[in-house]
């Protein structure tokens, strides 16, 4: 949650004046308010402010907190000229330096939880709240909402395989979450990455062979180690497919073999 002192000074202005109310609880409801369920608007001058109008910056920023949403990112998209203030020289040096810091932000861990109560994520688009048809975001899953913001902060030049590693597609791949995959892997993570493939051993650990299927039609390479894992685990169908695809058993994965039949 936000500390008073880090508000923007419009919202501290707002406060102090509803702060001469003499009931206690109106000041407390307005205080909520603005530090949990703020609008969209108010939310990006609070970002905005805390990055210095920066582009980067403002976007690290907003990813701290959980009032992240599509429409916070809109605002940042529609605001974009007044956050990266051009200079008379070296403008293409600036913005090629802004590039480079949207791809060092690390998307936060929660965006890439899954809740197993609710249905996958799809790739359909996005359709846009309006007047006419009444939609919500309160309708939406969680797991379509996250899908929504990784989507987004992808196309906002943000990368998923930068020096800090692939963590969004270890947790996907952990979770079963198949379109969170596919999405990663089209945006340029690596399944490779990390050594071993631990993005296929997490998928074949957990049981998830659709997932593991496509890390390896993404170009993750197989091992006895694989196979080992998923006859520790007793999954049959990974078994079976991963020594159709050449998965040769090491002497301890062949002892397990043994133990299973």
């Amino acid at each position: 949650m936000a500390r008073l002192t880090d508000l923007p000074f419009e919202l501290l202005t707002e406060l102090l004046i509803y702060s001469a109310n003499e009931e206690l609880v109106t000041v407390c409801q307005w205080t909520y308010f603005c530090l949990k369920q703020t609008s969209p608007r108010i939310c990006y001058k609070f970002v905005r402010q805390k990055g210095n109008y920066r582009k980067a910056r403002v976007i690290a920023c907003a990813l701290q907190y959980k009032f992240l949403s599509i429409e916070l990112l809109d605002q940042i998209d529609r605001h974009e000229a007044e956050l990266i203030r051009r200079p008379k020289k070296d403008t293409r040096s600036r913005l090629a330096r802004e590039e480079r810091l949207l791809g060092d932000i690390r998307l936060p861990s929660r965006l890439f939880m899954l809740d197993t109560t609710e249905s996958m994520p799809t790739s359909r688009k996005r359709k846009r709240r309006n007047d006419n048809d009444g939609q919500d975001d309160a309708y939406i899953s969680r797991n379509q909402q996250r899908y929504n913001l990784v989507k987004r902060l992808l196309e906002m030049k943000l990368s998923v395989s930068n020096e800090r590693g692939n963590t969004g597609l270890l947790l996907s791949a952990k979770a079963g979450n198949l379109p969170m995959v596919r999405l990663l892997l089209k945006y340029g993570a690596d399944a490779t990455s990390g050594g071993e493939n631990k993005a296929l051993l997490m998928a074949i650990v957990y049981g998830h062979l659709d997932v593991a299927k496509k890390l390896v039609e993404a170009g993750a390479q197989v091992s006895s180690l694989a196979l080992r894992y998923a006859v520790q685990k007793c999954h049959y169908q990974i078994i079976t497919w991963l020594m159709n695809i050449g998965a040769a058993p090491d002497m301890v994965t062949i002892q397990l073999l043994d133990k299973l039949t």
